[in-house]
């Protein structure tokens, strides 16, 4: 009986202790945690043991971390002088310590290990916490296919992009994939650059004359749009234009297709033009004969550098012989001369 009485009394002391603390505040550090372990290397290079340390993904303004200095991509690895070695080993530690503890973290802040003093404050309401960074989507929203978000004027809210306001994609990369020629011409003594955008055997591709501060605009067919004296120089332009497509086999001339059905995918890659194999095996055969000039060139030139150098040694040769010859004769014996200071 006593033993089943002081169960009892154990456990009624500790529902009253869980009672009594849900109406008290709970301590915060002010930050959000990246729960997933840290990288096996960056831990080695850190010297940490595995599965050490915490990395901060964001901090609340005017916080207990934002007080103490702390940034996103902080390590937190120890906390009152304990290694940290999991989330909810530290979520319990930060908890049992209290609103207005004074604790200890050591952290690792720009590659350098650091020990910071932090006094835990009682957590605000979710609504009213201003985040110092952007939130990571990955872990504070869900996502759906389509779904497209941007930088708020903040520089730290995402917002979400409508869908009716979403920028063509496709549109813009048929712009950038779209063929482009462009010609200078003088007329008239004024210099004119001629633009064509697109295929120049389309007569609605886009062809554009800028000249000085004056833009106009036409299309292949409608030359006659644009103003008399600019009219020869564009007609010039696209013939020159049609030639250079017709002389380079790997110019790209086919269309976009509209949607990416099995059917599209077939024609789109079917109308991707052909390497021109005889135009390869000519530019090779030229590669090869160029090559070979070269080679020729660059040996006739190291022997013409290898008979300089034989003459060079022939004549230094020589000149070391007549050297040696001269110093073998026997110099003319001078007329002796009394000493003028005593031999010793």
């Amino acid at each position: 009986m006593r033993k089943e009485a002081l169960l009892w009394r154990c456990a009624v002391l500790l529902l009253l202790g869980t009672l009594s603390r849900a109406g008290e505040p709970r301590p915060h550090l002010g930050v959000i945690l990246d729960d997933a372990p840290l990288p096996e290397l960056l831990t080695k290079h850190l010297q940490l043991d595995p599965g050490q340390g915490l990395r901060i993904s964001n901090i609340i303004l005017g916080g207990p971390a934002d007080k103490a200095g702390l940034e996103r991509d902080d390590l937190i690895v120890a906390f009152q002088g304990a290694k940290v070695m999991s989330y909810p080993q530290f979520v319990a530690a930060v908890r049992g310590a209290g609103v207005g503890a004074e604790v200890t973290l050591d952290v690792v802040h720009l590659g350098q290990r650091k020990t910071i003093h932090v006094k835990l404050e009682a957590a605000p309401e979710p609504k009213k916490a201003v985040w110092k960074y952007p939130p990571e989507p990955e872990t504070m929203m869900p996502w759906r296919l389509g779904r497209i978000f941007k930088i708020g004027p903040d520089g730290r809210e995402l917002l979400e992009v409508p869908f009716d306001r979403i920028p063509d994609l496709g549109r813009d990369f048929r712009r950038f994939m779209k063929e482009s020629y462009t010609y200078h011409r003088t007329t008239e003594g004024e210099d004119c650059t001629i633009t064509i955008e697109g295929d120049p055997a389309d007569q609605d591709s886009e062809l554009v004359v800028q000249a000085g501060e004056q833009k106009y605009s036409a299309t292949v067919g409608s030359i006659k749009a644009l103003p008399e004296k600019y009219r020869e120089p564009a007609r010039q332009a696209v013939e020159d234009a049609r030639s250079s497509v017709a002389k380079d086999g790997h110019a790209r001339r086919f269309s976009w297709p509209g949607s990416w059905g099995p059917e599209a995918r077939r024609q789109f890659f079917e109308g991707l033009p052909r390497p021109d194999l005889q135009r390869l095996l000519e530019q090779k055969d030229l590669a090869l004969k160029k090559l070979q000039e070269q080679m020729e060139q660059l040996r006739q030139r190291v022997n013409e550098m290898d008979t300089q150098n034989r003459e060079m040694l022939d004549r230094l040769r020589q000149k070391s012989e007549t050297k040696k010859s001269k110093s073998a004769e026997p110099p003319p014996s001078a007329p002796a001369e009394a000493p003028s200071k005593p031999v010793i």
